[in-house]
């Protein structure tokens, strides 16, 4: 590849825009050319980024004025794919570093999302700040010669 390829889209932070989101980068993927194994790493953490935006990031206040966003940018250069996860919401700390109770001792039903993304993508950074929250997911694989 000579150059690189670099794509950027707004969605709505809805419940029923995940399946569209995956399908769209899950395309652009493989359209480029992204090994099978990487395309289906990248869009499974990618896809916990989406699910933790549409779950936490946003109050209905922000969802019914419309503000409840998700922006996905995805680059790829030489054998190395770069996928962010955007919003403009709130971060919530978690409640709990057990990951199998929650704070009162009752199972956990959330809180392994970080530890999913982290084993299906090489790189996982998490930027969070009074404008959003921001996930990076690197991989890399070797290109052909």
């Amino acid at each position: 590849m000579d150059a690189v390829e670099f794509e950027r889209v707004e969605y709505s932070a809805d419940v029923d825009q995940g399946p569209r989101i995956r399908d769209d980068l899950r395309q652009w993927l493989r359209s480029s050319a992204v090994p099978s194994g990487v395309v289906d790493g990248m869009v499974l953490a990618a896809s916990e980024a989406i699910d933790n935006v549409v779950v936490h990031a946003y109050d209905d206040v922000h969802r019914r004025d419309g503000a409840a966003r998700i922006d996905l940018t995805v680059m790829l250069d030489d054998g190395e794919v770069l996928v962010t996860v955007a919003d403009g919401g709130r971060w919530r700390a978690p409640e709990s570093v057990d990951l199998e109770h929650d704070v009162v001792g009752r199972p956990a039903l959330h809180g392994r999302g970080i530890t999913l993304m982290t084993s299906q993508v090489d790189e996982v950074a998490i930027r969070h700040g009074d404008r959003g929250t921001t996930v990076l997911l690197r991989s890399r694989w070797a290109s052909p010669m």
